[in-house]
Formats: structure tokens, sequence, C-alpha cells
């Protein structure tokens, strides 16, 4: 997704003087702006909000795009980016070249600034995972990682698979060797335990949302056209052929005015306006791509859907629930997580369309349910999703893992 226009405007601001909490971390991020999935938006609204806290946070990740600066300070958090030849010279045959090249750039700058950082604290399972260990075995450092999917695209399977470099299996076994894992749902509690880690280093700790990012919503009448959303990648995982034939036969058994706002760039693109032309729905299924005005879109929306085959847990259905959207997902780990069925929203069978099309068709011909599912998806999040009280666990464990003998005392916001 991209980049939002109040990140843009703060790459020059001073960071303001904060209550220190006497932890100092090194974020690795693999990908970072103008990168901006799910992982990496993550990534920056924790660091953000870690500064914001007193905690030192340095963010380093690859120099993948040409045209983007080696340091810059975004929203206050200090971005370095790490030699990797792929992408900044845009010569995608040094891709592979560039991935090991990352690793001793990267092995070669933690070293360098050791004196700087307490723990390094890793966003993705990957190579760069693989280098964080080492370089944190080597200088006597706390290392943690948080994994970001699960199932069909886990973070370990990847590595299982060498889907992002060449030798990644050999890497694993020393990536694993992490001092704490950070399990986003429960499949990837399943997971790491089935690789071999122990429980007492895995904590369960799910993304987390600014609540105050998105309104609160007051109406739960239909617009004319009644808007479905979906915001996201368009890939493979994300499952959105089973969204448009999910549309078409609601156009189906549907007479009111519906439409389908699509938000979001990625591989998928053509094929899912082939798609859409193919099955007549063309007129009533928009595609945006990648949006920085994503608040404005859940505002318009009366229904939100997420129909992935595999997720950690999602950003934008964190988001829609804090809009207070009634949503409809797929069956799958990370969705289940936060969503129960007929509580806080509706669960579909994974690839099931009719399934979906019928969620979708109880919502838009209830007002109450609409009204019931997205209040309670709202207080949902208030209560187990605030970025602001995700962001104090992570400080108590950083003070954990450092011997620190008294607990981080939180400051409300």
């Amino acid at each position: 997704m991209s980049l939002p226009s109040q990140l843009v405007a703060s790459r020059t601001a001073t960071l303001p003087a904060r209550r220190s909490v006497g932890v100092r971390v090194m974020m690795v991020v693999r990908l970072f702006y103008p990168w901006t999935g799910g992982t990496e938006r993550q990534a920056h609204k924790l660091a953000r909000k870690l500064v914001e806290k007193g905690v030192a946070v340095e963010l380093v990740t690859g120099w993948w795009y040409r045209g983007t600066p080696r340091r810059e300070l975004l929203d206050n958090v200090p971005v370095y980016r790490n030699l990797t030849l792929w992408g900044f010279f845009g010569v995608k045959g040094l891709r592979k070249l560039g991935g090991y090249l990352y690793i001793a750039t990267l092995i070669w700058y933690l070293w360098k600034r050791r004196s700087d950082y307490d723990v390094i604290h890793v966003h993705g399972l990957n190579y760069h995972t693989f280098a964080a260990v080492l370089a944190a075995r080597l200088l006597g450092k706390r290392v943690i990682a948080k994994l970001a999917n699960s199932g069909p695209a886990s973070d370990i399977e990847k590595m299982r698979r060498e889907k992002q470099l060449a030798l990644a299996r050999f890497m694993l076994p020393v990536a694993l060797r992490c001092d704490r894992f950070i399990a986003i749902n429960e499949r990837i509690v399943q997971e790491l335990t089935a690789a071999g880690v122990t429980g007492e280093k895995i904590v369960e700790l799910p993304n987390g949302v600014e609540t105050g990012d998105v309104g609160g919503r007051s109406t739960y009448v239909l617009g004319d056209p009644a808007r479905l959303l979906y915001v996201g990648r368009l890939h493979e995982q994300k499952g959105l052929d089973v969204l448009l034939e999910a549309f078409h036969r609601l156009r189906q058994w549907y007479s009111y005015n519906v439409c389908l706002d699509v938000v979001g760039a990625g591989p998928l693109l053509g094929a899912l306006q082939s798609q859409a032309n193919r099955l007549g729905i063309s007129d009533s299924v928009v595609f945006w791509g990648d949006r920085e005005d994503v608040p404005a879109y859940l505002q318009s929306a009366d229904i939100f859907i997420l129909p992935s085959r595999a997720e950690g847990i999602s950003n934008a259905l964190l988001e829609a629930m804090a809009c207070g959207l009634p949503v409809v997902v797929s069956a799958i780990p990370g969705n289940t997580d936060v969503i129960q069925h007929g509580e806080n929203g509706l669960v579909f069978p994974v690839n099931e369309s009719d399934s979906l099309a019928g969620n979708l068709l109880l919502l838009l011909e209830q007002p109450a349910l609409r009204r019931r599912l997205g209040e309670a998806a709202c207080r949902t999040v208030e209560e187990r999703y605030s970025l602001h009280r995700v962001a104090d666990r992570y400080i108590d464990l950083y003070r954990e893992l450092l011997g620190c003998a008294t607990p981080y005392q939180a400051v409300e916001p």
C-alpha cells in the first residue's frame, strides 16, 4: 500500500524530547518503504508508537529501490538502507546476488552499530533473520523475530522451500535460534513448535492498530450503491478470484444497487480485470490501485471482505473493524483468531464463493445485523488489538530479555 501522506510530510521532522524507558532497539525489516505491505506497515506503526513511548528505535532495511535515500527520518523513526544491488541498479538478474549481499551488509551494519542498541527485533522469518541471529550471537545481543504468515504462506515453509533465496533451508536452523518468537496467531505457535522451538521462547502477541486513525460509524444505512470493500495486495494468497465469483453470484441474487471497491496493487491486476469482464461484473467493480486515503474508503464502505487463503493477522481487517465495519472473512488461522462467526463478524469456508455470497446477502438484507456485528468488531479491536497496549507488551518483553527488574509503567494515552 502507499505511504500515508502524513508520514511523507514527517521525513525531515526532528525527534522531540521524550521520557526514556532505557531500551534501545534495532528493528530489522527486509523490505520497507516504498514497498509497504502488511509486515512493513506493522513495523512502521510499531516503531512509531515505541518512539512515542520513549524507546530508542532505529530501523534497518534493504536499499532495494533507486531514488530512495540511504538514510532518512520517517515519522521520527531513523531508517537506514543496506546495499543490495538488485532493484537499486534495476537489474533483475542480480536479485539473488542482492539477497546474499544484503546478508553481508546487514551483519556488517549490526556489528558497526553494536554500541547503539540492546535488542534486535526482526520482522518476518527469512534470510535477514539468519543474518540477525549470526550478528546477535557474535555480539552477545538478544534477538526476537515476529513471524508474518502461517499456513500456505508460512514464513517457515517459505524458507524450507527456498521461495525467496537459494540455500535458505540451510539458514533456517540458525534463524530458529532467536531468543523469542512472536506468534500473531495460534497456527504460527503450532508451526514453531513443530519446527522444534520450545514453548518458553514463543510469545503470543497480535498485530496492533491505532484506534484513533479511523473514526467510528454513526449509521449502518446502506449507501446507494451499497459499497463492498477489499483492501490489500492483488495476490493469489488473498483469494480475490473467489471474491469476484461471489460478487457475480450476489448480483444474481440481490436486486439492490451494489458495487465492489478493490483497493491495492499486485501481480494479478490484469487477470482479475479479465475475470470481472468474463463474469459480466466489470461495470460494478472498481480496481483503485494503491491509495494513500484508505481511511476514506473504510468510511464510505458498508461491508469489508477478506477472502484470503493465508494470513498472519491482517492490518486491513483490524483497521476495518476499528472503523466499525461489519466484516466477512475466510475461515483461516489469523482471521478466525480475530473473528468469531456471528459475534463480531461472519466467516465462510475458504474458497467457497457461494458461502461468501450468502454471507454478504445476509448483511445487505439485515441492517440490525450489520450494526450489531460492526459495533462488536470495533469493541474487539479496542479491547484486544490497540497498538498502545501491544507496544506496552513489547516494551515489557524487551525489558525481560535485558533482565530489567521492574516492569514498564505504561502511561495511558
